[in-house]
Protein backbone atom coordinates (compact mmCIF):
# COMPACT_ATOMS: atom_id res chain seq x y z
CA UNK A 1 0.00 0.00 0.00
CA UNK A 2 1.38 3.03 -0.96
CA UNK A 3 1.82 5.53 1.98
CA UNK A 4 0.53 9.07 1.98
CA UNK A 5 2.34 12.03 1.18
CA UNK A 6 2.68 14.93 3.84
CA UNK A 7 1.16 16.99 1.38
CA UNK A 8 -1.23 14.84 0.78
CA UNK A 9 -2.22 14.08 4.40
CA UNK A 10 -2.81 18.07 5.16
CA UNK A 11 -4.65 18.84 1.92
CA UNK A 12 -7.15 16.24 2.80
CA UNK A 13 -7.27 17.98 6.42
CA UNK A 14 -7.71 21.29 4.68
CA UNK A 15 -10.53 20.44 2.41
CA UNK A 16 -12.51 18.27 5.31
CA UNK A 17 -11.65 21.83 8.26
CA UNK A 18 -13.03 24.10 5.26
CA UNK A 19 -16.06 21.90 4.18
CA UNK A 20 -17.31 21.75 7.86
CA UNK A 21 -16.40 25.44 8.86
CA UNK A 22 -18.27 26.57 6.11
CA UNK A 23 -21.50 24.00 7.14
CA UNK A 24 -21.48 25.38 10.08
CA UNK A 25 -21.19 28.80 9.74
CA UNK A 26 -24.05 28.57 6.73
CA UNK A 27 -26.20 26.56 8.91
CA UNK A 28 -25.89 29.52 11.41
CA UNK A 29 -26.81 32.35 8.99
CA UNK A 30 -29.40 30.43 7.03
CA UNK A 31 -31.83 28.61 9.28
CA UNK A 32 -32.96 25.66 7.39
CA UNK A 33 -36.70 25.45 7.39
CA UNK A 34 -39.16 22.65 6.95
CA UNK A 35 -40.73 22.05 3.59
CA UNK A 36 -44.68 23.04 4.04
CA UNK A 37 -46.75 20.72 3.00
CA UNK A 38 -49.76 20.31 0.73
CA UNK A 39 -52.81 20.58 3.00
CA UNK A 40 -54.05 24.11 2.09
CA UNK A 41 -53.25 23.75 -1.81
CA UNK A 42 -56.95 22.34 -1.81
CA UNK A 43 -58.63 24.77 0.68
CA UNK A 44 -59.84 27.27 -2.25
CA UNK A 45 -61.15 24.36 -4.34
CA UNK A 46 -63.86 23.75 -2.34
CA UNK A 47 -64.83 27.24 -3.18
CA UNK A 48 -65.26 27.03 -6.93
CA UNK A 49 -68.73 27.06 -8.27
CA UNK A 50 -69.20 23.81 -10.56
CA UNK A 51 -68.23 19.91 -10.06
CA UNK A 52 -66.13 20.34 -13.28
CA UNK A 53 -64.37 23.17 -12.41
CA UNK A 54 -63.13 22.14 -9.20
CA UNK A 55 -61.96 18.89 -11.02
CA UNK A 56 -59.73 20.63 -12.95
CA UNK A 57 -58.57 22.99 -10.64
CA UNK A 58 -57.70 20.19 -8.35
CA UNK A 59 -56.14 18.42 -10.86
CA UNK A 60 -53.95 20.90 -11.50
CA UNK A 61 -53.10 21.30 -7.93
CA UNK A 62 -52.46 17.82 -7.80
CA UNK A 63 -50.23 17.65 -11.06
CA UNK A 64 -48.37 20.51 -9.29
CA UNK A 65 -47.61 19.18 -6.35
CA UNK A 66 -46.34 15.79 -7.41
CA UNK A 67 -44.20 17.83 -10.15
CA UNK A 68 -42.32 19.84 -7.44
CA UNK A 69 -41.88 16.58 -5.66
CA UNK A 70 -40.45 14.85 -7.97
CA UNK A 71 -38.02 17.40 -8.61
CA UNK A 72 -36.94 17.57 -5.04
CA UNK A 73 -36.12 14.20 -4.87
CA UNK A 74 -33.96 14.66 -7.54
CA UNK A 75 -32.44 17.19 -6.64
CA UNK A 76 -31.65 15.71 -3.28
CA UNK A 77 -30.11 12.15 -4.97
CA UNK A 78 -27.79 15.15 -7.56
CA UNK A 79 -26.45 16.47 -4.25
CA UNK A 80 -25.93 13.38 -2.42
CA UNK A 81 -24.19 12.05 -5.63
CA UNK A 82 -22.07 15.14 -5.76
CA UNK A 83 -21.23 14.46 -2.32
CA UNK A 84 -20.10 11.43 -1.95
CA UNK A 85 -17.99 12.11 -5.35
CA UNK A 86 -16.44 15.47 -4.00
CA UNK A 87 -15.28 12.77 -0.79
CA UNK A 88 -13.61 10.31 -2.91
CA UNK A 89 -11.67 12.70 -5.41
CA UNK A 90 -10.24 14.16 -2.56
CA UNK A 91 -9.14 11.03 -0.57
CA UNK A 92 -7.14 10.29 -3.56
CA UNK A 93 -5.24 13.15 -5.19
CA UNK A 94 -2.45 12.00 -7.79
CA UNK A 95 0.58 11.07 -6.66
CA UNK A 96 2.63 13.80 -8.92
CA UNK A 97 0.37 16.82 -7.97
CA UNK A 98 2.30 19.39 -7.12
CA UNK A 99 0.91 22.85 -6.32
CA UNK A 100 1.97 26.11 -4.66
CA UNK A 101 0.01 27.15 -1.24
CA UNK A 102 -1.94 29.68 -3.33
CA UNK A 103 -3.14 26.97 -5.78
CA UNK A 104 -4.58 24.67 -2.71
CA UNK A 105 -6.03 28.33 -0.87
CA UNK A 106 -7.87 28.65 -4.67
CA UNK A 107 -9.12 25.02 -4.75
CA UNK A 108 -10.20 25.57 -1.25
CA UNK A 109 -12.42 28.75 -1.99
CA UNK A 110 -14.15 26.66 -4.92
CA UNK A 111 -14.79 24.26 -2.54
CA UNK A 112 -16.26 26.16 -0.02
CA UNK A 113 -18.45 27.92 -2.44
CA UNK A 114 -19.78 24.79 -3.81
CA UNK A 115 -20.62 24.32 -0.42
CA UNK A 116 -22.25 27.29 0.43
CA UNK A 117 -24.00 27.11 -2.28
CA UNK A 118 -25.67 23.37 -1.55
CA UNK A 119 -26.55 24.86 1.66
CA UNK A 120 -28.64 28.31 0.25
CA UNK A 121 -30.63 25.71 -2.42
CA UNK A 122 -31.77 23.79 0.72
CA UNK A 123 -32.12 26.77 3.36
CA UNK A 124 -35.91 28.32 3.65
CA UNK A 125 -34.59 31.80 3.79
CA UNK A 126 -31.77 32.01 1.12
CA UNK A 127 -32.24 33.74 -2.40
CA UNK A 128 -34.06 31.83 -5.03
CA UNK A 129 -32.34 28.83 -6.61
CA UNK A 130 -31.94 29.30 -10.38
CA UNK A 131 -34.39 26.61 -11.48
CA UNK A 132 -37.00 28.63 -9.58
CA UNK A 133 -36.10 31.47 -11.41
CA UNK A 134 -36.07 29.73 -14.84
CA UNK A 135 -40.23 28.37 -13.62
CA UNK A 136 -39.08 24.76 -13.68
CA UNK A 137 -38.50 23.77 -17.47
CA UNK A 138 -40.40 27.12 -18.52
CA UNK A 139 -37.93 29.25 -18.95
CA UNK A 140 -36.77 32.61 -20.47
CA UNK A 141 -33.58 31.39 -22.01
CA UNK A 142 -33.29 34.08 -24.56
CA UNK A 143 -34.42 37.46 -22.16
CA UNK A 144 -37.59 37.59 -24.24
CA UNK A 145 -39.42 39.08 -20.95
CA UNK A 146 -39.71 42.68 -21.29
CA UNK A 147 -38.97 42.73 -17.17
CA UNK A 148 -36.77 40.42 -15.41
CA UNK A 149 -37.85 37.20 -14.91
CA UNK A 150 -38.33 36.53 -10.87
CA UNK A 151 -40.40 33.75 -9.09
CA UNK A 152 -43.24 36.04 -9.40
CA UNK A 153 -43.07 37.01 -13.12
CA UNK A 154 -43.07 33.19 -13.87
CA UNK A 155 -45.87 31.72 -12.02
CA UNK A 156 -48.38 34.64 -13.23
CA UNK A 157 -47.07 33.61 -16.76
CA UNK A 158 -47.21 29.79 -16.11
CA UNK A 159 -51.07 31.11 -14.90
CA UNK A 160 -51.68 32.91 -17.89
CA UNK A 161 -50.39 30.88 -20.50
CA UNK A 162 -50.86 27.38 -19.15
CA UNK A 163 -53.44 27.61 -15.94
CA UNK A 164 -56.66 30.16 -17.73
CA UNK A 165 -56.80 28.18 -21.35
CA UNK A 166 -56.63 24.75 -19.27
CA UNK A 167 -60.18 25.80 -17.77
CA UNK A 168 -61.81 26.06 -21.01
CA UNK A 169 -60.87 23.22 -22.81
CA UNK A 170 -62.33 19.86 -21.90
CA UNK A 171 -58.67 18.04 -21.93
CA UNK A 172 -56.02 20.02 -19.89
CA UNK A 173 -53.45 18.17 -20.77
CA UNK A 174 -54.56 19.31 -24.81
CA UNK A 175 -54.31 22.85 -23.16
CA UNK A 176 -50.92 22.49 -21.44
CA UNK A 177 -49.62 20.88 -25.21
CA UNK A 178 -51.24 23.81 -27.29
CA UNK A 179 -52.64 26.61 -25.92
CA UNK A 180 -53.16 28.32 -29.26
CA UNK A 181 -55.41 30.48 -27.19
CA UNK A 182 -52.85 32.48 -25.63
CA UNK A 183 -50.12 32.61 -27.97
CA UNK A 184 -51.31 35.78 -29.97
CA UNK A 185 -51.80 37.36 -26.77
CA UNK A 186 -48.88 36.96 -24.84
CA UNK A 187 -46.41 37.03 -27.90
CA UNK A 188 -48.11 40.75 -28.09
CA UNK A 189 -47.90 41.36 -24.87
CA UNK A 190 -44.08 40.53 -24.21
CA UNK A 191 -43.07 42.97 -26.61
CA UNK A 192 -43.06 45.86 -24.29
CA UNK A 193 -42.76 46.33 -20.46
CA UNK A 194 -46.34 48.18 -20.39
CA UNK A 195 -48.90 45.54 -21.60
CA UNK A 196 -46.30 43.18 -20.33
CA UNK A 197 -47.28 43.99 -16.37
CA UNK A 198 -51.03 44.48 -17.76
CA UNK A 199 -51.00 40.96 -18.41
CA UNK A 200 -49.21 40.09 -14.94
CA UNK A 201 -52.33 41.97 -13.18
CA UNK A 202 -54.89 40.35 -14.99
CA UNK A 203 -53.37 36.94 -14.03
CA UNK A 204 -52.69 37.86 -10.22
CA UNK A 205 -56.22 39.14 -10.36
CA UNK A 206 -57.56 35.74 -11.90
CA UNK A 207 -55.31 33.39 -9.42
CA UNK A 208 -56.30 35.11 -6.43
CA UNK A 209 -59.85 34.68 -7.40
CA UNK A 210 -59.17 30.83 -7.58
CA UNK A 211 -57.66 31.28 -4.26
CA UNK A 212 -61.18 32.73 -3.02
CA UNK A 213 -59.62 36.45 -2.65
CA UNK A 214 -60.42 39.66 -3.81
CA UNK A 215 -57.10 40.91 -4.40
CA UNK A 216 -53.54 39.20 -3.31
CA UNK A 217 -50.37 40.86 -2.54
CA UNK A 218 -48.77 39.92 -6.56
CA UNK A 219 -52.03 41.75 -8.04
CA UNK A 220 -51.33 44.88 -5.70
CA UNK A 221 -48.19 44.80 -7.00
CA UNK A 222 -48.57 44.97 -10.34
CA UNK A 223 -51.42 47.12 -10.63
CA UNK A 224 -48.78 49.67 -9.20
CA UNK A 225 -46.38 48.84 -11.84
CA UNK A 226 -48.95 48.89 -14.73
CA UNK A 227 -49.70 52.36 -13.35
CA UNK A 228 -46.30 53.87 -13.40
CA UNK A 229 -45.50 51.95 -16.49
CA UNK A 230 -48.33 53.84 -18.03
CA UNK A 231 -47.62 57.26 -16.72
CA UNK A 232 -44.23 57.02 -17.53
CA UNK A 233 -44.93 56.92 -20.84
CA UNK A 234 -47.45 59.91 -20.94
CA UNK A 235 -44.60 62.19 -19.49
CA UNK A 236 -43.60 64.34 -22.40
CA UNK A 237 -45.60 63.41 -24.61
CA UNK A 238 -46.21 66.22 -27.32
CA UNK A 239 -48.50 63.49 -29.54
CA UNK A 240 -50.80 60.91 -30.25
CA UNK A 241 -49.57 57.97 -27.99
CA UNK A 242 -47.92 54.89 -29.22
CA UNK A 243 -49.12 51.37 -29.09
CA UNK A 244 -48.62 49.91 -26.09
CA UNK A 245 -49.45 52.83 -23.81
CA UNK A 246 -52.88 52.30 -25.57
CA UNK A 247 -52.37 48.27 -24.51
CA UNK A 248 -51.48 49.38 -21.33
CA UNK A 249 -54.48 51.51 -20.53
CA UNK A 250 -57.22 48.71 -22.10
CA UNK A 251 -55.69 45.98 -19.49
CA UNK A 252 -56.07 48.71 -17.03
CA UNK A 253 -59.58 49.29 -18.02
CA UNK A 254 -60.91 45.72 -18.55
CA UNK A 255 -59.45 44.90 -14.75
CA UNK A 256 -61.32 47.30 -13.40
CA UNK A 257 -64.13 46.26 -15.51
CA UNK A 258 -64.20 42.51 -14.52
CA UNK A 259 -62.24 42.84 -10.97
CA UNK A 260 -62.19 46.26 -9.67
CA UNK A 261 -64.41 49.38 -9.10
CA UNK A 262 -66.52 50.38 -11.63
CA UNK A 263 -65.99 54.53 -11.37
CA UNK A 264 -62.11 53.91 -12.16
CA UNK A 265 -63.07 51.47 -15.36
CA UNK A 266 -65.06 54.21 -16.38
CA UNK A 267 -62.56 56.48 -16.26
CA UNK A 268 -59.89 54.47 -17.59
CA UNK A 269 -62.35 53.70 -20.59
CA UNK A 270 -63.18 56.81 -21.16
CA UNK A 271 -59.02 57.59 -21.21
CA UNK A 272 -58.90 54.73 -23.89
CA UNK A 273 -61.51 56.25 -25.75
CA UNK A 274 -59.72 59.64 -26.24
CA UNK A 275 -56.44 58.41 -27.08
CA UNK A 276 -58.36 55.99 -30.06
CA UNK A 277 -59.68 58.67 -31.32
CA UNK A 278 -56.75 61.16 -31.43
CA UNK A 279 -55.07 58.27 -33.01
CA UNK A 280 -57.57 58.02 -35.85
CA UNK A 281 -59.96 54.81 -34.31
CA UNK A 282 -59.96 51.76 -34.72
CA UNK A 283 -58.54 52.10 -38.39
CA UNK A 284 -55.23 53.13 -37.38
CA UNK A 285 -54.61 49.39 -35.47
CA UNK A 286 -54.81 47.33 -38.64
CA UNK A 287 -51.08 46.95 -38.67
CA UNK A 288 -51.22 45.05 -35.94
CA UNK A 289 -54.02 42.03 -36.23
CA UNK A 290 -53.62 40.71 -32.80
CA UNK A 291 -53.93 44.23 -30.94
CA UNK A 292 -56.80 45.27 -32.98
CA UNK A 293 -58.68 42.23 -32.56
CA UNK A 294 -58.15 42.72 -28.93
CA UNK A 295 -59.32 46.52 -28.40
CA UNK A 296 -62.18 45.95 -30.75
CA UNK A 297 -63.44 42.61 -28.64
CA UNK A 298 -62.86 44.38 -25.24
CA UNK A 299 -65.27 47.68 -26.52
CA UNK A 300 -67.74 45.11 -28.06
CA UNK A 301 -67.43 42.79 -24.77
CA UNK A 302 -67.19 45.11 -21.67
CA UNK A 303 -67.79 48.83 -22.36
CA UNK A 304 -70.59 50.76 -21.86
CA UNK A 305 -72.97 51.83 -24.15
CA UNK A 306 -72.36 55.55 -24.98
CA UNK A 307 -73.39 57.64 -27.80
CA UNK A 308 -69.70 59.85 -27.67
CA UNK A 309 -66.38 58.56 -28.81
CA UNK A 310 -67.38 55.27 -30.60
CA UNK A 311 -63.49 54.10 -32.10
CA UNK A 312 -65.08 52.34 -35.29
CA UNK A 313 -66.13 55.91 -36.91
CA UNK A 314 -65.04 56.11 -40.07
CA UNK A 315 -65.58 59.91 -40.16
CA UNK A 316 -63.94 62.66 -38.67
CA UNK A 317 -66.86 64.38 -37.06
CA UNK A 318 -67.54 62.22 -33.20
CA UNK A 319 -68.76 63.10 -30.41
CA UNK A 320 -66.35 64.24 -27.37
CA UNK A 321 -65.98 61.85 -24.51
CA UNK A 322 -67.10 64.23 -21.77
CA UNK A 323 -70.62 65.70 -23.17
CA UNK A 324 -71.83 67.63 -20.91
CA UNK A 325 -75.14 65.79 -19.57
CA UNK A 326 -78.48 67.85 -20.10
CA UNK A 327 -77.60 70.34 -22.84
CA UNK A 328 -80.16 69.83 -26.28
CA UNK A 329 -77.83 68.95 -29.17
CA UNK A 330 -79.32 67.77 -32.40
CA UNK A 331 -77.64 64.32 -32.84
CA UNK A 332 -79.80 63.10 -35.94
CA UNK A 333 -76.67 64.44 -38.08
CA UNK A 334 -73.97 63.00 -35.85
CA UNK A 335 -72.23 60.17 -35.99
CA UNK A 336 -74.08 58.18 -33.52
CA UNK A 337 -77.04 59.34 -35.25
CA UNK A 338 -75.91 58.06 -38.62
CA UNK A 339 -74.79 54.57 -37.31
CA UNK A 340 -79.00 54.23 -35.61
CA UNK A 341 -80.10 55.24 -39.41
CA UNK A 342 -77.59 52.57 -40.27
CA UNK A 343 -78.88 49.62 -38.39
CA UNK A 344 -82.90 50.31 -39.05
CA UNK A 345 -81.32 49.62 -42.70
CA UNK A 346 -78.95 46.95 -42.09
CA UNK A 347 -82.35 45.75 -40.56
CA UNK A 348 -84.77 46.23 -42.68
CA UNK A 349 -82.13 44.82 -45.95
CA UNK A 350 -81.94 41.86 -43.95
CA UNK A 351 -86.01 41.63 -43.23
CA UNK A 352 -86.36 41.74 -47.48
CA UNK A 353 -83.80 39.44 -47.99
CA UNK A 354 -85.46 36.97 -45.42
CA UNK A 355 -88.47 37.51 -47.25
CA UNK A 356 -87.22 37.23 -50.85
CA UNK A 357 -85.55 33.49 -49.57
CA UNK A 358 -89.25 32.03 -48.17
CA UNK A 359 -89.92 28.57 -49.99
CA UNK A 360 -92.82 29.55 -50.92
CA UNK A 361 -92.68 29.28 -55.20
CA UNK A 362 -90.69 26.36 -56.74
CA UNK A 363 -87.70 28.05 -57.50
CA UNK A 364 -86.98 29.29 -54.08
CA UNK A 365 -87.37 25.64 -52.63
CA UNK A 366 -84.76 24.29 -55.11
CA UNK A 367 -82.51 26.88 -54.34
CA UNK A 368 -82.82 25.67 -50.53
CA UNK A 369 -82.20 22.19 -51.76
CA UNK A 370 -79.14 23.48 -54.09
CA UNK A 371 -77.62 24.92 -51.46
CA UNK A 372 -77.35 21.99 -48.50
CA UNK A 373 -74.68 23.88 -45.88
CA UNK A 374 -76.21 27.08 -45.81
CA UNK A 375 -79.06 26.32 -44.76
CA UNK A 376 -77.96 23.74 -42.50
CA UNK A 377 -75.17 25.56 -41.12
CA UNK A 378 -77.76 27.08 -38.09
CA UNK A 379 -79.91 24.48 -37.84
CA UNK A 380 -80.94 23.79 -34.12
CA UNK A 381 -78.07 21.47 -32.95
CA UNK A 382 -75.40 22.54 -34.88
CA UNK A 383 -72.09 24.25 -33.09
CA UNK A 384 -73.12 27.59 -34.54
CA UNK A 385 -76.18 27.74 -33.59
CA UNK A 386 -75.58 26.51 -29.51
CA UNK A 387 -73.25 29.44 -29.88
CA UNK A 388 -75.27 31.92 -30.86
CA UNK A 389 -78.73 30.57 -28.83
CA UNK A 390 -79.68 32.74 -25.15
CA UNK A 391 -79.01 29.64 -23.25
CA UNK A 392 -78.30 29.61 -19.72
CA UNK A 393 -74.71 30.27 -19.04
CA UNK A 394 -74.89 29.37 -15.15
CA UNK A 395 -73.06 32.66 -14.39
CA UNK A 396 -73.93 34.16 -11.20
CA UNK A 397 -72.57 37.64 -12.15
CA UNK A 398 -74.49 40.29 -14.08
CA UNK A 399 -71.78 41.88 -15.51
CA UNK A 400 -70.02 38.13 -17.24
CA UNK A 401 -74.09 37.44 -18.27
CA UNK A 402 -74.12 41.01 -19.78
CA UNK A 403 -70.55 40.02 -21.65
CA UNK A 404 -71.59 37.07 -23.03
CA UNK A 405 -74.87 38.88 -24.06
CA UNK A 406 -72.91 41.79 -26.23
CA UNK A 407 -70.35 38.74 -27.49
CA UNK A 408 -73.44 37.07 -29.20
CA UNK A 409 -75.16 39.77 -30.49
CA UNK A 410 -71.90 40.92 -31.82
CA UNK A 411 -71.94 37.61 -33.88
CA UNK A 412 -75.34 37.91 -34.83
CA UNK A 413 -75.14 41.34 -36.39
CA UNK A 414 -71.53 40.29 -38.17
CA UNK A 415 -72.89 37.11 -39.72
CA UNK A 416 -75.77 39.05 -40.84
CA UNK A 417 -73.59 41.78 -42.50
CA UNK A 418 -71.99 38.69 -44.37
CA UNK A 419 -75.31 37.88 -46.05
CA UNK A 420 -76.80 41.04 -46.26
CA UNK A 421 -73.50 41.98 -48.53
CA UNK A 422 -72.90 38.79 -50.63
CA UNK A 423 -76.45 37.10 -50.31
CA UNK A 424 -77.90 33.80 -48.62
CA UNK A 425 -76.75 31.58 -51.06
CA UNK A 426 -73.82 33.18 -53.21
CA UNK A 427 -70.80 30.86 -53.48
CA UNK A 428 -68.86 33.75 -51.22
CA UNK A 429 -71.13 33.41 -48.32
CA UNK A 430 -70.50 29.08 -48.74
CA UNK A 431 -66.88 29.67 -49.00
CA UNK A 432 -67.14 32.28 -45.57
CA UNK A 433 -68.95 29.82 -44.11
CA UNK A 434 -66.74 26.74 -44.39
CA UNK A 435 -63.51 28.60 -43.79
CA UNK A 436 -65.56 29.56 -40.05
CA UNK A 437 -66.46 25.96 -39.84
CA UNK A 438 -62.86 24.82 -40.31
CA UNK A 439 -61.63 28.07 -37.90
CA UNK A 440 -64.35 26.52 -35.42
CA UNK A 441 -63.50 22.65 -35.46
CA UNK A 442 -59.80 23.15 -34.95
CA UNK A 443 -58.75 19.76 -33.81
CA UNK A 444 -55.50 22.14 -32.04
CA UNK A 445 -58.36 23.77 -30.01
CA UNK A 446 -61.31 21.71 -28.51
CA UNK A 447 -62.12 24.06 -25.85
CA UNK A 448 -66.33 24.54 -25.84
CA UNK A 449 -67.36 26.94 -28.87
CA UNK A 450 -69.00 29.69 -27.08
CA UNK A 451 -69.97 33.31 -27.84
CA UNK A 452 -66.68 34.82 -26.51
CA UNK A 453 -64.60 32.39 -28.31
CA UNK A 454 -66.83 32.90 -31.71
CA UNK A 455 -66.78 36.79 -31.63
CA UNK A 456 -62.91 36.44 -31.52
CA UNK A 457 -62.72 33.69 -34.43
CA UNK A 458 -65.05 36.23 -36.26
CA UNK A 459 -62.73 39.67 -35.46
CA UNK A 460 -59.50 37.63 -36.34
CA UNK A 461 -60.23 35.70 -39.10
CA UNK A 462 -59.25 38.00 -41.52
CA UNK A 463 -56.72 41.06 -42.60
CA UNK A 464 -58.70 42.18 -45.70
CA UNK A 465 -59.74 45.85 -46.10
CA UNK A 466 -63.53 44.46 -46.36
CA UNK A 467 -62.90 42.73 -43.08
CA UNK A 468 -62.36 45.50 -41.14
CA UNK A 469 -65.09 47.50 -42.46
CA UNK A 470 -67.33 45.07 -41.78
CA UNK A 471 -65.75 44.63 -38.09
CA UNK A 472 -65.95 48.86 -37.58
CA UNK A 473 -69.85 48.83 -38.99
CA UNK A 474 -70.75 46.05 -36.60
CA UNK A 475 -68.95 47.63 -33.27
CA UNK A 476 -71.35 50.71 -34.32
CA UNK A 477 -74.08 48.23 -34.72
CA UNK A 478 -73.89 47.14 -31.22
CA UNK A 479 -73.16 50.23 -29.67
CA UNK A 480 -76.42 51.46 -30.77
CA UNK A 481 -78.51 48.35 -29.84
CA UNK A 482 -76.51 48.30 -26.34
CA UNK A 483 -78.28 51.80 -25.38
CA UNK A 484 -82.15 49.94 -26.16
CA UNK A 485 -84.10 48.40 -23.66
CA UNK A 486 -84.17 44.46 -22.84
CA UNK A 487 -87.32 44.01 -24.53
CA UNK A 488 -85.87 45.67 -27.87
CA UNK A 489 -82.52 43.89 -27.43
CA UNK A 490 -84.51 40.44 -27.21
CA UNK A 491 -86.78 41.36 -30.33
CA UNK A 492 -83.49 42.09 -32.23
CA UNK A 493 -81.30 39.07 -31.19
CA UNK A 494 -84.65 36.53 -31.97
CA UNK A 495 -85.04 38.67 -35.66
CA UNK A 496 -81.18 38.22 -36.71
CA UNK A 497 -80.93 34.24 -35.36
CA UNK A 498 -84.23 34.00 -37.07
CA UNK A 499 -82.78 35.55 -40.64
CA UNK A 500 -79.34 33.09 -40.32
CA UNK A 501 -81.91 29.81 -39.96
CA UNK A 502 -83.95 30.49 -43.16
CA UNK A 503 -87.64 30.14 -41.80
CA UNK A 504 -89.33 27.92 -43.54
CA UNK A 505 -92.78 29.68 -43.68
CA UNK A 506 -94.09 33.37 -43.44
CA UNK A 507 -96.07 32.55 -40.41
CA UNK A 508 -92.40 32.03 -38.72
CA UNK A 509 -91.11 34.72 -39.93
CA UNK A 510 -94.26 37.18 -39.26
CA UNK A 511 -94.09 35.79 -35.74
CA UNK A 512 -90.84 37.40 -35.36
CA UNK A 513 -90.89 40.30 -36.77
CA UNK A 514 -94.53 40.95 -35.14
CA UNK A 515 -93.31 43.77 -32.27
CA UNK A 516 -90.12 45.29 -34.46
CA UNK A 517 -91.09 48.99 -34.55
CA UNK A 518 -88.02 51.10 -36.07
CA UNK A 519 -89.04 54.32 -34.29
CA UNK A 520 -89.47 52.79 -30.80
CA UNK A 521 -86.26 51.41 -31.70
CA UNK A 522 -84.46 54.74 -32.23
CA UNK A 523 -86.34 56.73 -29.66
CA UNK A 524 -84.74 54.70 -26.81
CA UNK A 525 -81.46 54.20 -28.75
CA UNK A 526 -81.55 57.98 -28.55
CA UNK A 527 -83.68 58.63 -25.97
CA UNK A 528 -80.73 60.05 -23.19
CA UNK A 529 -80.04 62.86 -25.64
CA UNK A 530 -83.66 63.90 -25.38
CA UNK A 531 -84.48 63.23 -21.98
CA UNK A 532 -82.86 62.87 -18.79
CA UNK A 533 -83.88 62.06 -15.57
CA UNK A 534 -81.41 62.81 -12.83
CA UNK A 535 -82.80 60.21 -10.41
CA UNK A 536 -81.57 57.44 -13.21
CA UNK A 537 -77.89 59.08 -12.82
CA UNK A 538 -77.73 60.10 -9.32
CA UNK A 539 -78.65 57.31 -7.09
CA UNK A 540 -79.89 58.09 -3.31
CA UNK A 541 -78.02 57.14 0.14
CA UNK A 542 -80.20 54.59 0.16
CA UNK A 543 -79.40 53.18 -3.38
CA UNK A 544 -76.18 53.46 -2.32
CA UNK A 545 -76.31 51.32 0.95
CA UNK A 546 -77.84 48.67 -1.41
CA UNK A 547 -74.62 48.52 -3.76
CA UNK A 548 -76.63 50.57 -6.25
CA UNK A 549 -73.44 51.92 -8.55
CA UNK A 550 -73.25 56.18 -9.54
CA UNK A 551 -73.37 55.64 -13.15
CA UNK A 552 -76.15 53.73 -15.27
CA UNK A 553 -75.32 53.05 -18.99
CA UNK A 554 -78.86 53.79 -19.81
CA UNK A 555 -82.01 54.15 -17.74
CA UNK A 556 -83.41 50.38 -19.21
CA UNK A 557 -80.09 48.36 -18.02
CA UNK A 558 -81.31 46.38 -15.06
CA UNK A 559 -77.59 45.03 -14.97
CA UNK A 560 -75.32 48.29 -13.82
CA UNK A 561 -76.86 48.99 -10.68
CA UNK A 562 -76.01 45.31 -9.63
CA UNK A 563 -72.65 44.72 -7.88
CA UNK A 564 -69.38 44.53 -10.39
CA UNK A 565 -67.87 41.57 -11.12
CA UNK A 566 -66.20 39.08 -9.25
CA UNK A 567 -64.87 36.29 -11.61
Amino acid sequence: MTRKTLFEEDSAAFYDSQFHNALQKLQQTFPSKPSGGCQQQFEFVEGLQGKAERKRARAFVTKQHYRKKKYENSEALRVSSSRSSRASASASLPKDFEATDERVQSTGDMERIAVEKVIKSHSGTQETPVIDHLGRGRIDPFNSYPIPATRDVHELVDHYYFVIPSLVHRHWHRAVRRPRSCWDLFNLYRKHETPFVGMLHHAALHLATLRGQQESLQSIEFKQRSLVAVNRSFQGLSGPCDDWTLMGVGLLANAERVWGDRQIARLHWGALKRLLLERGGFAVLQHNPPMHTKLVWSFIALSWPTMDGNPAYLDEHSESVGVSLGTSSEYTDSAYGRSCDEFVEFFNQRRAQALKNLPSTPAQQKTLRDHPYRTNTFKPGSELNNALSNTETGYDDPDKRRAVDNCRMASLIHLNLVMAEFGDFSATTIEYLKSLQLLVEDDDDDSGLSAEHLLWTLLSASTSAEHYDRVWKMSRLVGVVKRTSSQMWSIIENALRTFLRLPESAEDLELILREWDHKRFLLEAMSLTERLDPSTVVPTQTSRAAGVNMTLCSIHCQICPLKPATY
